[in-house]
């Protein structure tokens, strides 16, 4: 596997950031988890090495809220492996009663990913290019009246994904990025909601919800398909592109076109 791709998968540890690990593994990718709970992602990747070898799943603790820790990661997985080709910016927490936190965790991490993706992968930097994928929610298009403060930070990740998802960014560095926006998945945070929340709001035995792995599946969509800006919805009854609505297509002149009307001084 010495000329595979290798993926950083933040909160890799557990939930949809594991089941994408598992996907990447199966696709023939190496993989560095990245997360903040190293006791568990380092057993996550022992029992991941003994299917695909000691040297093809490495653990480096990260708190995606310090761009410190960013660059240990890629520093430390280039060191590795030699190469970085896919960023997945999956770490996430559901804390609707600590919103700064929310806000550092979910926007502030996914930020700081790209910018240490583009730093560390971008042609313009000496690297390859390649692919970020941005874990948003369906949370990120629509409007959630429990979790608002998570909702924003969701609605964050769809914008700073379309924004760094433009020609401006692609043609100087070769990297495309896309948003993954699953609807209610069987994981540990969907079941905190109605805990913490709602007691009266048992989502946890919602009959429509999706597992980790039919999640996890939408990322290789993502870097199968390679639409950049993309937002892809993955939805009990398959994976839709969600497209800005042409009337405000209409309204809002497109960025280049902006661009094009500015003159020099």
């Amino acid at each position: 596997m010495s000329d595979s791709p290798v993926a950083i998968v933040t909160g890799g540890a557990q939930g949809i950031g594991a089941a994408i690990c598992k996907e990447l593994l199966k696709k023939g990718y190496r993989i560095c988890i990245a997360d903040i709970q190293k006791s568990k992602a380092e057993e996550f990747a022992r029992e991941q090495q003994k299917i695909y070898g000691e040297g093809n799943v490495i653990v480096i603790q990260c708190d995606v809220t310090k761009e410190s820790d960013y660059a240990n990661v890629f520093e430390g997985t280039l060191k590795h492996f030699k190469r970085v080709d896919v960023l997945v910016n999956n770490a996430g927490v559901l804390m609707e009663p600590d919103p700064r936190t929310c806000v550092e965790v979910n926007l502030l991490g996914p930020l700081l990913g790209c910018h240490a993706a583009l730093k560390y992968m971008g042609k313009s930097k000496g690297g390859n290019g390649g692919a970020v994928i941005n874990t948003a929610s369906v949370a990120g298009v629509v409007p959630v009246p429990l979790i608002p403060a998570y909702a924003a930070t969701k609605h964050g990740v769809v914008g700073l994904t379309r924004s760094f998802g433009l020609p401006y960014h692609y043609d100087k560095d070769g990297i495309f990025f896309a948003a993954l926006c699953p609807y209610y998945v069987d994981t540990d945070m969907m079941k905190s909601v109605n805990r913490t929340l709602e007691p009266t709001l048992d989502s946890s035995n919602r009959p429509d919800k999706m597992s980790v792995e039919y999640t996890a599946k939408g990322v290789l969509k993502l870097l199968e398909d390679k639409i950049n800006g993309s937002a892809l919805l993955v939805v009990p009854d398959g994976y839709h592109y969600y497209e800005l609505d042409e009337k405000l297509k209409t309204l809002i002149p497109a960025e280049e076109e902006v661009a094009g009307n500015i003159k020099p001084q």
